[in-house]
């Protein structure tokens, strides 16, 4: 621990220690030179003091010990010299500073050489400690380097075995590619036969194509049809000639395909003497066949065969190009089937539309003849009896008793509501019926033109407040006209005695959709009757006056122009309707 706190001194001395020493030394020195040794002739100079700079190599330390012991010697030679001193005092000062110099200069030599070796020594240990960290970080490196090297000798041989993947899979891409060229021409081709005229030609142009497809392997191809026990030739192409076109479908290999529904091929037909391939031909012999079903709506309605006149074993490639063929055939002749279906459906749809039309514009007129009637020969009779009843409470009105007035009133009244409902009818029966075109409407100013139109919606009679930021809407004028006027009517209408109505009308634009809100505070709807006020004829007071179609009027008003109106609760003060209604900009 000690030799540790040295050499550490050493290396960078403390201002401290070097004060300490510096102090420790001058007073040892002065005490001998100037009190023991005074004066005595001792051999003992002012650089010995010095040498322990070797031992704490300090510059500060040694210059300052320098200089107080040139003032001590000074002081020893000129102040307070010994007897021995007195004769040549300047020689032996003299004789003592150049001792003392030249002891200094070679120790402040000696501390540059030590500094300069230490400095040396730890740049080599730094040095020697890089080459050990650069050693270490070569091997790592080195090490890194060759697996790396491993691993790029593994990726090499994987990107070479992709590469061999590679290459196998554009093979087959280009394979697939080529086969897939060729389906896209027979498919085109087949599309294009759905604008043929004739239906009769389709058969026979799937047959040529494929023909094409399956090329130099093929001698012929049949599309056999099943026609009870016999099958029928639809169509054909290539060498064969047919002696007839119809043979019977038992022990044939139609019936063989068509019973297992799926593909199968007989490379030999010299084998199966069982199997009846074809009738006789004229000319060369099919020898193998290869056939698939072809289905109409699912179920096997014939065959697909393809012939060679050698000895062939069928490919699977040769399978999916017949089973792919087979099956676009199916498809675009289920296509023709339900095309002319259809426009048998659709000739037989119009008809009936017709008809229908017909009989619908019978029942307007019918219809309209009943309004008619109803406007003039019904209402006529109602009169009557309302003038009729007013006079003879006028004119008797002093034979009357009280009891036969108010029979005449209840009659005048009957007669008033009733003509009041047929007016309410018709009125439900024009909107059903009548055209609504549909046009951008200010809602505000609708509102505000009908408050100055009717007295009983203006002051004191009634307190309309219409908000100024109501969002135009589209719909029918004539029909919000009629809407409002039924909302507004019964908001004044159905209140307590004695007190005022006043109706708020706000609004506000939700997406696509504008909501309206009529809130009043009359007497209000019970929750439980919210579900019948918008029924025909339901009256859910007794007490007022009307006939129960208002409402009912305002909901088909609204649901004509594509809208909606609901009644919101309210706890029992007033009522509150909404009216929802499509946006000026919409597209709905």
């Amino acid at each position: 621990m000690f030799l540790e706190t040295i050499a550490s001194l050493q290396r960078k001395p403390v201002t401290g220690v070097t004060l300490g020493l510096f102090l420790l030394c001058t007073g040892l020195m002065a005490w001998i030179r100037l009190g023991i040794l005074q004066d005595n002739i001792v051999s003992i100079g002012y650089g010995v003091p010095l040498l322990i700079c070797f031992l704490y190599p300090d510059r500060r330390l040694l210059w300052s010990l320098m200089g107080a012991f040139a003032l001590m010697g000074t002081y020893k030679a000129f102040v307070a010299p010994a007897e021995w001193q007195a004769e040549q005092p300047l020689m032996t000062w003299s004789m003592q500073m150049i001792n003392m110099l030249v002891i200094g200069f070679v120790v402040h030599l000696v501390i540059d050489m030590t500094a300069r070796l230490r400095r040396q020594k730890a740049e080599l240990l730094r040095s020697n400690q890089e080459l050990k960290e650069r050693d270490q970080e070569i091997s790592r490196q080195n090490e890194e380097l060759e697996s790396q090297a491993a691993e790029l000798a593994q990726q090499n041989e994987e990107i070479q075995q992709q590469s061999e993947e590679l290459q196998a899979q554009a093979e087959e891409l280009q394979r697939a590619n080529s086969e897939a060229t060729k389906r896209q021409d027979v498919l085109q081709a087949l599309l294009d036969s759905l604008r043929l005229h004739d239906s009769r030609e389709l058969p026979g142009r799937i047959c040529q194509l494929l023909m094409s497809l399956l090329g130099r392997a093929t001698a012929a191809v049949f599309i056999l049809e099943q026609d009870g026990d016999e099958l029928v030739v639809l169509a054909q192409a290539g060498a064969f000639d047919l002696r007839t076109r119809r043979w019977p479908l038992k022990n044939s290999f139609a019936s063989v395909v068509m019973a297992h529904n799926r593909t199968a091929y007989v490379p030999d037909l010299q084998l199966r003497p069982d199997l009846v391939s074809m009738p006789a031909v004229a000319g060369s012999t099919p020898r193998s066949v290869l056939g698939t079903p072809l289905r109409l709506a699912g179920t096997p309605a014939g065959v697909v065969t393809v012939y060679s006149t050698v000895k062939h074993e069928w490919t699977k490639e040769q399978f999916q190009i017949i089973e792919w063929v087979s099956a676009q055939c199916s498809l675009l002749m289920d296509s023709r089937r339900l095309q002319a279906e259809l426009r048998r459906a659709n000739s037989d749809l119009d008809r009936v539309v017709k008809e229908r039309t017909a009989e619908l514009q019978e029942l307007v007129n019918e219809l309209e003849h009943f309004s008619y009637t109803i406007t003039h020969d019904l209402r006529a009779p109602l009169r009557a009896m309302h003038g009729f009843a007013g006079l003879l409470a006028e004119e008797c009105r002093t034979v009357l008793n009280e009891e036969s007035r108010e029979y005449l009133t209840r009659i005048t009244t009957a007669a008033v509501r009733m003509d009041r409902l047929i007016t309410d009818a018709l009125s439900y029966s024009k909107v059903a019926r009548k055209e609504m075109p549909m046009e951008v409407v200010d809602v505000a100013g609708l509102l505000r033109g009908m408050v100055d139109s009717y007295p009983i919606f203006q002051k004191p009679h009634a307190q309309i407040e219409i908000a100024d930021n109501l969002p135009l809407v589209m719909g029918n004028e004539a029909g919000l006209t009629q809407c409002f006027s039924n909302l507004l009517g019964n908001a004044v209408k159905f209140v307590p005695p004695g007190r005022t109505p006043v109706v708020r009308i706000t609004g506000r634009r939700e997406g696509a959709r504008v909501m309206l809100w009529c809130e009043d505070n009359g007497i209000g709807i019970p929750d439980a009757m919210h579900s019948r006020v918008f029924v025909m004829f339901q009256r859910l007071s007794k007490e007022y006056e009307g006939t129960g179609i208002g409402l009912t009027l305002v909901k088909k008003v609204v649901e004509r122009m594509n809208g909606s109106v609901a009644i919101e609760p309210t706890g029992g003060k007033g009522c509150r309707f909404r009216v929802e209604l499509n946006a000026a900009d919409s597209k709905a």
